[in-house]
């Protein structure tokens, strides 16, 4: 169980995420058989990833969920990471593991935003856009095609949270941007240590998802000490600017 325990203005603040909606291509899964959710193609043979989409969940937002929105059916996977002195647990669950999760349980802010990842600055000026789900990310960088037709609406949404900036203003709070911000880190961090493995990108197809599977749960896809380093820098940037402590 999540130990946690929101104060009167974060309960405020988590219940107008869950009142908001960030995407707003209605129906949109309806035309590709919930391809976000499901991930089901020929090119990706895992054997030791489930099928299917993972969605995360923020601390705090999940122990809003537990108290005041439904869980999923199915208890999330729980993952203890160190942070800086402390120790955080991570929530995440397999979107397969539950049928037309959007119904069955409070959809969190990662499945609200995607398949996009906004790119704030530190001031929490929207300056860019790019994909939430590393499945996204690496199709784009292998130059393959997905079903999903909101993917090619990246120019759209960017244009249109920064002409209306009060569409987004509630992920500019610090806690939310500081992991969006996290979020672009590992973004970079991810597409340049791909682009670098040569021997992988020069595959094709199920050969490279293969291959992909086996680095990519071995860490091998990522730069863990400029990772580390990466985000200790923007804590300290953050603490800074508000006073920001993780908690």
């Amino acid at each position: 169980m999540n130990n946690l325990t929101l104060l009167s203005q974060e309960i405020i603040y988590w219940q107008k995420i869950f009142n908001s909606e960030f995407i707003f291509e209605t129906g949109c899964y309806k035309t590709c058989s919930s391809f976000c959710c499901r991930w089901e193609s020929k090119d990706m043979p895992f054997r030791i990833i489930p099928k299917g989409g993972t969605l995360f969940y923020l601390p705090k937002e999940y122990a809003y969920i537990s108290e005041y929105g439904k869980v999923t059916e199915l208890e999330p996977f729980k993952m203890k990471a160190k942070f800086f002195d402390k120790e955080i647990t991570l929530y995440y669950k397999h979107c397969n593991d539950d049928a037309n999760c959007n119904i069955k349980f409070s959809r969190s802010l990662y499945c609200k935003l995607y398949p996009f990842l906004p790119v704030f600055d530190i001031d929490g000026n929207l300056k860019d856009i790019k994909y939430i789900s590393v499945y996204d990310v690496t199709a784009e960088i292998i130059k393959q095609k997905t079903p999903c037709y909101v993917k090619d609406l990246k120019e759209k949404y960017l244009k249109h949270w920064q002409e209306n900036p009060e569409t987004i203003s509630l992920l500019t709070e610090p806690y939310t941007l500081f992991y969006l911000m996290v979020g672009n880190i590992l973004h970079d961090n991810y597409v340049k240590t791909l682009t670098n493995n040569l021997e992988l990108i020069s595959l094709t197809g199920n050969m490279f998802w293969k291959k992909w599977e086996k680095l990519y749960l071995a860490g091998k896809l990522i730069n863990k000490a400029q990772l580390e380093h990466d985000i200790e820098i923007l804590y300290l940037e953050m603490n800074k600017k508000y006073n920001f402590v993780y908690e």
